[in-house]
């Protein structure tokens, strides 16, 4: 085997072994097909020497076609193997005709190989010994993390026994952590890899009354606008908007304080790009709706049918609503109170000139004419990572105003960050939580309770944790005191590693145990590793961001003893003497959980109960609808058969006691508060953040690709030529990112920084700069504020509203290694689009 890429990549024989899998990456999660035969074996180019039925050569993206990328060689059921993970020409839904992202067709690189970048995996557990980490069996890991469990719950409670956990890596992975922190051990301290509290991402717009993956595909295609908030689709969920959005007649509406590849592709189609300053989308989507109002071109007919009045509000059970719910003239009094939504005010609060906001009202509605246009609004991140509550709340009103919810092309949705693969095995103990509004239970704030020295035991479960939250450098110097408390472990022998660890607890510190893949930023403050497996090595089931289920069956082996999610939490579920752990494989917990998603926008009871019907596994049926899979909540008609849910609230039934929906207060006092306390103070700039097409998430497998680190080989920072050139910076030069005024998870002001590689470019306005989110080394959060209770309603960070000042420490040899080109420019067209 050789690391290099070899110049052309061998054919699956007919007799070649085929599964079916989906995207590891982005909410789309296209489907792909997955072939592996013997090492020194080989199909030929015709078609009854192949896998495939056809002659080769044949068209490069032709649905048949292997790149490079889409091979490797690794071990299947112990034997060195070919495996070709390539796109699914004949799915019948999400990647049509097999089309696929630049992530998604390089998914046979994610594999291990012993000789290639993926071979420094966690292959075994280990200790931390003398600062150093070894291995050590199974046996080992397993029992000192069930005993440091127990010794917690014993000598302290369950709110100092923590974990927190990605909330999307398949649903039999999630029920099985949640069955044991949850269920068994009960804990509140349990938060997603996202926040630092469990919870809604979108709280606004539950509380309008509408779900936030109530959206189809087929939606975007089918709608004549598409307004689009916070996510650039091209660069984070590129075969959704290759496939679905710029093919469709649709005009685009972008929001954006950057102007993208996507702005430009908008205006290049008589669509808008709004460039509004970062944090101020509740008063732009404010003042749209005004201005929908004023011009009367609001859907009163949906107004009047659908949502709720005073007397159905003071009657709701859910006490956010109760406090926020406004009807519709409560609504309008609101928004016609407020000088900032004014046509004149909206341009001076957000930058976006006052015309433009008219013709995004005109666009939505039809300015009044006979028929309305289908508008579909998506919105993600940088909508909810902002002002989360205002924000999702002004959204939500904007789709009652248009009656933009039930029916094609009239849908708000979230695009999705990620994709869908959370189920609990119970509920969340919010009784238990210590934090509160106005007396109202919230989740645990779990980063603060940690930084507090209440958590005495944290288990991370795949993720960069540390950099992923706001102020990661203070949250790194935190994690550093606590866990150095009492004596260093001297011993691999389990007795003195367990004493030392409980001694830690005991003065005060926290043991760390740390479930991953491969070392990251983080992992180098654990205690114990747990040597974890990853996509394709286990066969799990999960939805997207349509909510389509689909099955992602093993394709490959773990590297050495590592281990699938799922295996370790039962091991330690039994050792601590819980029942319910014995599963023998992932579908029996598939089987398990099927109940406990029933009423979910993820319901696949139905499908496991026809199964069992039948005799047959739960997976096996899932399987039988292939790539395409089935979008949920599902049901069963008259006939037996399973029913799919293309949207949600066809019925018009909304997510409140009375079944309708109603506005809801988007405080722009609240906004205007919390960006003066956020925002750039003296000569600092705004510093935002997010993905680019080429990368993904904390990079944990794209270190490892060369091509990924050829084209970003550190953190980069967008600025543009007014504030380069008033800085002496050029592209290429390397900058430093620096603020004194970030508040940690205490609210304490403190300062990060994190140094870029400059990135010059008309992309940002004055004022405003660019850089990837999690960078290892180079994170971003580190200038963004952890302190969640400037959003008391949820307790989420303000991860898009960094800031810092920018400052030039020399140059680099990457100008003339990296290219600087604008990244901006749109063609005229895309294949597929008109």
């Amino acid at each position: 085997m050789t690391t290099s890429s070899p110049a052309s990549v061998p054919l699956p024989p007919p007799d070649a072994t085929n599964k079916i899998i989906c995207c590891e990456y982005c909410p789309v999660a296209c489907g792909y097909q997955v072939y592996s035969w013997p090492v020194g074996e080989e199909g030929g180019p015709a078609a009854a020497d192949n896998a495939f039925g056809v002659d080769f050569p044949v068209a490069p993206l032709s649905g048949r076609w292997i790149s490079q990328t889409m091979h490797t060689v690794t071990k299947v059921d112990g034997k060195l193997s070919n495996v070709v993970v390539i796109p699914d020409a004949d799915i019948g839904a999400v990647n049509v005709g097999g089309t696929h992202s630049v992530r998604g067709g390089a998914l046979a690189q994610k594999l291990y190989r012993p000789d290639g970048p993926t071979s420094d995996r966690y292959q075994f557990p280990m200790l931390k010994v003398r600062g150093d980490f070894v291995p050590i069996p199974w046996e080992t890991a397993i029992d000192l993390v069930a005993r440091l469990s127990q010794y917690t719950l014993d000598n302290f409670d369950e709110l100092a026994w923590g974990m927190k956990i990605y909330s999307y890596q398949f649903f039999e992975n999630t029920f099985a952590a949640s069955k044991l922190a949850l269920k068994e051990i009960g804990t509140p301290n349990w938060s997603p890899h996202h926040a630092p509290a469990e919870g809604d991402d979108t709280p606004g717009l539950s509380d309008v009354g509408i779900d936030a993956f109530s959206a189809s595909f087929e939606d975007d295609k089918a709608a004549d606008v598409l307004f689009i908030a916070g996510s650039d689709p091209y660069e984070t969920k590129t075969v959704r908007f290759t496939t679905w959005q710029a093919p469709g007649e649709a005009t685009i509406i972008f929001v954006d304080p950057r102007r993208t590849f996507t702005a430009s592709f908008a205006e290049s189609r008589g669509g808008l790009h709004l460039q509004l300053q970062p944090g101020t989308d509740t008063a732009l989507y404010s003042a749209i709706v005004r201005e929908i109002i004023s011009q009367g071109w609001e859907d009163a007919a949906f107004i009047q049918a659908n949502t709720a009045g005073r007397a159905e509000l003071d009657a709701e059970g859910k006490w956010r609503r109760k406090m926020f719910g406004q009807t519709f003239d409560e609504y309008r009094n609101y928004i016609f109170s407020q000088d900032d939504f004014s046509l004149e005010g909206v341009e001076r609060a957000t930058g976006v000139p006052a015309d433009k906001v008219r013709r995004a009202a005109e666009l939505m509605t039809g300015g009044g004419a006979a028929e309305r246009p289908k508008t579909t609004i998506l919105m993600e991140k940088g909508v909810y990572w902002s002002h989360n509550y205002e924000n999702t709340a002004a959204i939500g009103n904007m789709a009652l105003v248009t009656g933009s919810s039930g029916s094609e092309g009239r849908a708000v949705s979230r695009m999705g960050g990620h994709q869908r693969g959370g189920v609990k095995a119970a509920g969340y103990p919010a009784d238990k939580s210590p934090h509160e509004f106005e007396g109202h239970k919230l989740e645990m704030d779990t980063e603060r309770w940690f930084a507090q020295g209440n958590t005495r035991f944290r288990w991370i479960v795949g993720q960069n944790w540390i950099g992923a939250m706001g102020a990661s450098q203070a949250l790194a110097d935190v994690t550093a005191r606590l866990t150095s408390m009492g004596p260093p472990v001297d011993s691999v022998d389990p007795d003195r590693a367990f004493e030392a660890l409980a001694r830690r607890m005991d003065e005060g510190g926290t043991v760390i145990v740390h479930q991953e893949t491969y070392p990251n930023d983080s992992t180098k403050y654990a205690d114990i590793i747990l040597a974890a497996g990853a996509w394709g090595e286990d066969t799990y089931a999960r939805a997207n961001a349509e909510r389509r289920i689909r099955l992602y069956e093993k394709i490959a082996d773990p590297p050495g003893e590592a281990m699938s999610d799922w295996k370790i939490f039962a091991a330690v579920g039994r050792a601590m003497g819980f029942e319910g752990f014995d599963w023998a494989d992932t579908n029996e917990i598939f089987e398990e959980s099927g109940p406990r998603s029933a009423g979910s926008r993820k319901d696949y009871a139905a499908l496991v109960e026809k199964a069992q019907a039948e005799g047959i596994r739960g997976h096996d049926l899932l399987r039988t609808y292939g790539n395409t899979g089935i979008q949920a909540p599902l049901g069963v008609d008259d006939s037996g058969n399973l029913t799919e849910t293309p949207r949600l609230h066809a019925n018009l039934k909304f997510k409140s006691d009375s079944g309708k929906a109603n506005f809801v207060l988007a405080d722009w006092d609240a906004v205007k508060r919390r960006n003066e306390i956020v925002g750039p103070i003296g000569d600092e700039l705004w510093v935002t953040n997010g993905r680019v097409n080429e990368l993904w998430n904390n990079l944990s497998d794209y270190t490892r690709r060369e091509i990924a680190t050829a084209r970003w080989p550190m953190n980069w920072l967008e600025i543009s030529p007014g504030d380069a050139s008033s800085r002496g910076i050029e592209s290429g030069d390397l900058v430093s990112i620096e603020s004194d005024n970030v508040l940690d998870q205490l609210g304490n002001i403190t300062s990060g920084s994190f140094t870029a590689v400059a990135y010059v470019s008309d992309i940002v306005p004055d004022g405003v700069t660019f850089t990837y989110f999690l960078f290892p080394g180079q994170p971003a959060n580190t200038v963004v504020s952890g302190d969640s209770s400037l959003q008391p309603l949820n307790l989420r960070y303000n991860f898009k509203l960094g800031k810092g000042r920018i400052r030039k420490l020399g140059t680099t040899g990457l100008k003339e290694t990296m290219s600087f080109a604008p990244r901006n420019q749109a063609p005229l067209t895309i294949e597929g689009a008109s």
